[in-house]
């Protein structure tokens, strides 16, 4: 199946806690992805979101239908404004069948197994959407992780498919590298500016990390109560809603964060797709392999009673991995004889030593005692704290950390502690709280925090190398290469990475053959097609694979709670029962009455407790550990490589900027726009406005001129017949967030700090750094240019050109004059030059490429594109800021329009009519960023608008300067463009067909 991944299918967004929210699933469709409108229980709200949704986003949008809803697939259908492209489907929802409606729309049904996911194939779906137990709402078993790659793997299953729940801009690069066609985002977009979510609710969601929700009868939720824990509502929500501040506080609003996240899978692709780069970070001699001073960047982690044999470590250790030997509950005696044991078949190759830092203090501190005796080159601690670590550390023995939470490990990094374990709640055995994907994301993000306060801290001393190991769904070529992408941005700043396995090596013939295992424990996990968690006690789960045990252990629970026994007490009996039962089904052992005692086959199968995680679903055979540690290591390498040379391709993504197509001339993109306008004072009120065929033409206000001083019907000597045109709101600017001083505003041409405002507005709408608060992308400032078209002089001009001649004229000006007129500062010469406006731009956005002012009259605009334009087509720039700024709406320019009789006396224009009697004067500004088109998809750019030609023509000597000529315009329209390159001239009107896409039409207009 060859690629299937498109840029606006990349990231999809539904609105959160299954709610209908049209402004959110809008902003989402105008960041240039699919916004999905999430129906929810389909009641008057649901209906009134999804018509504002038609009307307002034309486009394609889509919305989600989940058993509950009370619409039906006649309420879909196109109306006014048109219906979703789209359309999410939750499975077993009554009145909605696949079949009947795929061919009506693009189906795309969430699943959270695979026989859900098969039926869903069989009905005619489009495509998956693998819906992990850590999403909000109802949930399977198996993770995103784990259910992703279940589904991408099943040959039947030859849809696209895409991962829900635990996405963040790492875990989104990771599921696309593995195969994914793209992510869905929901909590994660609850805070953002553009949502609707309640109060009450977004203060519950900005506390989350990511441990608070349950599961309720299969739905995951979170539980808000009163004191005294009575449950007052549940928010349907997944372990990724802690993410929904940190997008707020990173991105704010919902462009700028599903472009972020859009981004860093686009990234994620471009470095994996350069050539050895993903060997670099799998491959033998990986960072992590040489810290580890193993072979491969691969770990085998503690198992309690199964990796207590040497000789499966030692195997282990050959295969080119970093074996772990569990010490568990072993006393000092025990834990001697297995170091020694294992350091004698180890053959000088590095090993490590599995401790739980939670055993009671004497047995632990008579292990450590045992361990700095050995001395093994490795120890991992799981539930131990950094000064456990510590006093290894000091004795040469690198000491790895598990740890389940991000507050955890911030305080662990504060404390010094540089090696860390990441383990996922798919693991097998005792388990925590989050699952792979939420928890990675999570903590990948208190490592870069941590990294970026370090390299902003003066004389800060060098951070020791990170290592970091990844646990938990991890077993073959797909899930590894998966890790190596999530992780590739930190392992480029130093962070050496690699994976843990523990489930994995069930499977492989030498766990037999060593004893690490025995043949019923391994058949067990063969025929296992989920996993079951064993809960003793809240935070106290043990994960295993289906057996008479685990049978047992639910009929006791239920037993216990229907008995009505305490809490405490029924936690102990469940802890009891679990005693001695994973040793009699890894080994066929128990004890009784003190002494070890074999235990047969079938006596294995019906009491032993079969710890697996759920890599168990994934494999059904027997594999070796050389072919196990080939596949995550070096053949993992090859599909990451393969899977993103392949999309970069395929999305025309070079990988490195070198090996750039020169972009063909004039084909010029914008990527980003703002503007201020009459009534309008930003660009959504702007196209608000348009689309709701507002007039803004107003009479003059009060505060500009006085009209009963100039305003005359007739327009005689000194007045003017119009008293109307189009004025700009007040717009707030901040001078201090660009670094001008307050008291220079009274000097400063307000055109030049709205034209400022406007390009800082621009930037940020393109995704890149404005040099505010806002932040975004970095780009090349040495390279980005600045083109304004716009005339010189305004009323501030005006008014300093007669505070500098009055007195020629009047001697001594009267001091009621005089306190009226500008007064001449340090400030007052740039402040009224016109070349001054793209000057400021460049100054305070540090732009360091070309800066022009270009004034073509009422074509200013048009010739500023055109000098953009070459500016970019000529190479000398990579980003053009284009804009047109023009406040001429003085009485000083309505007397100079009357007295040329040019001023329509009702106020109104009235183009390409016969009543047409004058025109009405205006002001606003504007502002483009301009890319190569070939630049702008290379690096993942939303494109509003492509420019194929501009062109520009005089009449020559004609009947007078201000009289059109048909010779020019005729020249203009049939010369070819004036960009060498670019051929015959396609005349072309731009219309809307989808949210952030746009296509040409012509040559005829569109009726």
């Amino acid at each position: 199946m060859g690629p299937t991944l498109s840029l606006t299918d990349v990231v999809i967004g539904i609105t959160p806690f299954h709610d209908p929210d049209a402004a959110l699933a809008e902003a989402v469709c105008r960041a240039g992805v699919l916004g999905v409108l999430d129906l929810g229980a389909g009641d008057r709200r649901s209906r009134e979101e999804l018509a504002r949704l038609r009307e307002r986003c034309p486009g394609v949008f889509g919305v989600r239908v989940a058993p509950g809803c009370r619409m039906d697939p006649a309420d879909l259908r196109p109306g006014e404004g048109g219906g979703p492209a789209v359309l999410v489907l939750a499975v077993d929802t009554p009145g909605w069948e696949i079949a009947a409606l795929r061919e009506e729309y693009r189906l795309l049904v969430d699943v959270t197994d695979l026989d859900q996911a098969l039926a869903a194939v069989r009905a005619g779906a489009h495509g998956l959407i693998a819906r992990g137990c850590e999403s909000g709402g109802r949930v399977g078993e198996l993770s995103t992780f784990v259910l992703l790659q279940q589904l991408l793997a099943a040959p039947e299953v030859e849809v696209p498919v895409w991962a829900w729940g635990g996405i963040g801009p790492r875990t989104a690069a990771a599921a696309v590298a593995g195969g994914a066609a793209g992510v869905v985002l929901d909590s994660q977009l609850a805070l953002l500016a553009e949502s609707s979510v309640p109060e009450e609710v977004a203060a519950a969601v900005r506390g989350l990390d990511g441990s608070e929700t349950v599961l309720v009868d299969g739905r995951r939720v979170l539980r808000r109560g009163r004191p005294g824990g009575v449950v007052q509502a549940e928010l349907t929500i997944g372990q990724d809603g802690f993410l929904a501040a940190r997008f707020a506080d990173r991105w704010g609003t919902a462009q700028q964060a599903v472009r972020a996240v859009r981004e860093a899978v686009l990234d994620g692709l471009r470095a994996s797709a350069a050539p050895g780069a993903a060997t670099e970070l799998l491959g033998s001699g990986a960072p992590l392999s040489r810290a580890l001073g193993t072979r491969l960047p691969v770990v085998q982690g503690p198992m309690t009673r199964v990796s207590d044999q040497p000789g499966f470590a030692a195997a282990v250790a050959a295969a080119g991995a970093l074996p772990c030997v569990a010490l568990a509950l072993a006393g000092a005696e025990q834990t001697r004889d297995l170091l020694a044991r294992t350091a004698a078949v180890a053959g000088g190759l590095p090993w490590a030593v599995g401790v739980l830092g939670f055993a009671a203090e004497e047995l632990r501190s008579a292990q450590l005692a045992e361990v700095l005796a050995a001395r093994p080159s490795h120890a991992v601690i799981a539930g131990g704290r950094p000064s456990q670590a510590r006093v290894l550390e000091e004795a040469g023995i690198r000491t790895f950390l598990h740890v389940p939470s991000p507050g955890l490990l911030r305080q662990f990094l504060e404390d010094g502690a540089r090696r860390f374990v990441f383990e996922g709640a798919e693991c097998g055995g005792h388990v925590g709280p989050r699952h792979s994907f939420p928890l990675w994301e999570a903590q990948l993000a208190v490592l870069e925090d941590f990294l970026d306060a370090r390299e902003g801290t003066p004389n800060a001393p060098d951070a020791p190398q990170l290592e970091v190991l990844f646990a938990g769904g991890v077993h073959d070529a797909r899930s590894a290469a998966m890790v190596a992408a999530m992780t590739a941005p930190l392992a480029a700043r130093g962070v050496a990475a690699g994976v843990l396995m523990g489930t994995a090596y069930l499977f492989t013939e030498e766990a037999v053959a060593c004893g690490a295992v025995q043949e019923p424990f391994q058949r067990q996990v063969l025929a296992a097609r989920g996993t079951e968690l064993l809960q003793t006690a809240p935070g106290h789960a043990t994960r295993c694979v289906p057996s008479p045990f685990t049978a047992e252990f639910g009929e006791t629970r239920e037993r216990l709670r229907a008995q009505g026994v305490p809490d405490r007490e029924a936690w102990e009996q469940l802890e009891r029962l679990n005693v001695g039962r994973l040793r009699i089904a890894a080994k066929g052992v128990d004890r009784v009455a003190g002494e070890l005692t074999a235990v047969d086959a079938q006596g294995q199968l019906e009491r032993g407790m079969f710890m697996a995680g759920q890599v168990a679903v994934l494999r059904s055979a027997t594999t070796t550990l050389a072919e196990l540690h080939a596949a995550v290591s070096t053949r993992a390498a090859g599909l990451l490589a393969a899977r993103a040379a392949e999309l970069a391709e395929y999305l025309g993504l070079p990988p490195t900027v070198a090996a750039e197509p020169e972009p063909a001339p004039l084909e010029i993109a914008v990527i980003g726009m703002a503007g201020m306008f009459p009534q309008a004072p930003d660009l959504p009120a702007f196209w608000a406005n348009v689309l709701g065929g507002v007039d803004a033409v107003t009479e003059v206000p009060a505060e500009r001129w006085d009209p009963a001083r100039y305003h005359a019907a007739d327009g005689g000597p000194g007045t003017t017949p119009s008293k109307w045109g189009g004025f700009l709101p007040r717009i707030p600017f901040d001078p201090l967030s660009y670094g001008i001083p307050p008291s220079a505003l009274g000097s400063i041409e307000p055109v030049q700090l709205l034209a400022l405002e406007a390009a800082r507005r621009a930037l940020r709408d393109a995704g890149y750094d404005g040099g505010g608060a806002q932040g975004g992308r970095a780009f090349d400032r040495s390279r980005t240019s600045v083109v304004f078209g716009a005339e010189a002089g305004s009323d501030l001009s005006n008014a300093g050109v007669l505070a500098a001649v009055l007195p020629a004229y009047l001697g001594t000006v009267p001091e009621a004059i005089a306190e009226q007129l500008p007064k001449l500062t340090e400030d007052s010469f740039p402040g009224m030059l016109a070349n001054v406006i793209s000057g400021r731009i460049a100054n305070r956005l540090d732009l360091g490429g070309a800066n022009f002012t270009v004034d073509a009259a009422c074509a200013s605009s048009l010739a500023a594109l055109d000098v953009a334009c070459k500016e970019l087509v000529a190479g000398t720039s990579d980003l053009a800021l284009c804009g047109g700024a023009d406040l001429h709406n003085g009485i000083n320019d309505f007397l100079l329009f009357a007295s040329v009789h040019a001023l329509s006396p009702t106020g109104r224009s009235r183009p390409f009519d016969a009543s047409a009697d004058g025109i009405a004067l205006g002001e606003g500004v504007g502002c483009l960023v301009l890319k190569r088109l070939a630049d702008a998809q290379r690096d993942g750019d939303r494109v509003y608008a492509v420019v194929q030609g501009v062109g520009s023509a005089s009449d020559g000597r004609s009947l007078g300067l201000t009289a059109p000529g048909p010779r020019g315009s005729g020249r203009h329209w049939n010369a070819p463009t004036a960009v060498p390159g670019s051929g015959p001239p396609r005349w072309a009107c731009w219309r809307r067909t989808a949210p952030a896409r746009w296509s040409a039409t012509g040559p005829n207009w569109p009726r």
